[in-house]
């Protein structure tokens, strides 16, 4: 099969997508994720890592800043994990502890693809994100900073976490160049149920009322 450059991108495009938005999810929301987070003293548990943990590379910053980092969380939400850590912790802390899990995730569960095949997603990964200019998204700056592991494991998992915060950057930027805002962009999704709509903005930390998706479902 023949095809343009442009048509072999969107293929790539469309057969990453998924697996890169699934790798993280081995240790984003785990068991073990929840329970570091108890033993940090994180009041709010996994849901509270996830979100200072992303976000904490942006410092200690007002969760206004927080939550323009993260997009498509609502303001609110953000503010209730970013404003109630515990007197011991640090935003930038509490990030430092979410790149460590990620590097533990990847030295316990990537091994068995062989240290070159790590290595050389590492390196296609890093390829990728470097080349990437600072301005997409400060969260994925902040994320592309943090010194890899040494371990072909943990480096791949530590890069392949940068490549998700990479398209969850680039997302962000094509939403608000289709004319809407991040929260119009989650109503008028084609995903299915329950990702979409009303109930899925409202459990990304949104409030009603909210707009029609008719008339946003052209843009998206």
């Amino acid at each position: 099969m023949t095809t343009t450059g442009d048509e072999t991108i969107v293929q790539t495009i469309a057969a990453l997508k998924a697996p890169i938005q699934q790798w993280v999810r081995g240790w984003l929301h785990t068991e073990r994720t929840a329970a570091r987070a108890a033993e940090l003293g994180l009041p709010g548990g996994g849901d509270q890592f996830w979100i200072v943990g992303r976000a904490g590379v942006l410092g200690d910053a007002d969760a206004s800043v927080a939550a323009g980092g993260l997009a498509f969380l609502g303001p609110e939400r953000v503010r209730a994990a970013w404003d109630s850590l515990p007197p011991q912790l640090t935003h930038r802390g509490v990030a430092a502890e979410y790149a460590a899990l990620c590097a533990e995730w990847g030295e316990a569960e990537l091994p068995r693809f062989g240290d070159e095949r790590l290595s050389r997603l590492d390196a296609l990964g890093r390829r990728i994100c470097d080349a990437a200019d600072a301005s997409l998204g400060l969260v994925f700056t902040g994320w592309r900073a943090i010194e890899p592991p040494a371990t072909p494991a943990g480096r791949a998992a530590l890069t392949m976490h940068v490549v998700r915060e990479l398209r969850g950057a680039a997302h962000v930027v094509a939403v608000h160049a289709s004319g809407l805002t991040p929260v119009q962009a989650m109503l008028a999704s084609p995903a299915p149920a329950p990702r979409t709509g009303s109930a899925w903005a409202e459990r990304m930390g949104w409030s009603g009322p909210f707009d029609d998706t008719d008339g946003l479902r052209d843009a998206r």
